[in-house]
């Protein structure tokens, strides 16, 4: 019986590895605050919660919103919808100062967006 468990038991690690490994080992998962500056030049102040399994929810004053952050190599593409329009994008690790920060770049409906995030 004792046997029986041990396998079962190796046999299941790999796959929960795997899953947690979709955003997980690079660090990502977390809450995290900082700023988006929007097309306007005009920043607010947000919010990430990022969940072990690439969904996240971002949170400003106005509204929330959720999606999808993919591994893509060394940075991550993410996804959200506001409003029934598409924001998307790439965030990258680039600690400062010793603590732990996510830079990104993307597109809304209106034009270039940038983020800047610290743990």
């Amino acid at each position: 019986m004792v046997a029986l468990a041990l396998l079962l038991g190796a046999m299941l690690a790999p796959v929960v590895s795997a899953q947690s490994a979709s955003v997980g080992q690079a660090g990502v998962v977390g809450k995290w605050a900082g700023y988006v500056t929007w097309p306007s030049g005009a920043s607010s102040e947000t919010q990430w919660t990022i969940n072990p399994d690439g969904t996240f929810s971002i949170e400003l004053d106005r509204y929330t919103a959720v999606g999808s952050l993919t591994s893509r190599g060394s940075e991550y593409a993410f996804e959200y919808e506001r409003n029934g329009q598409t924001y998307a994008g790439t965030l990258a690790s680039q600690p400062s100062a010793g603590r732990p920060r996510l830079v990104g770049h993307g597109e809304t409906p209106n034009g270039p967006m940038d983020i800047t995030l610290t743990r």
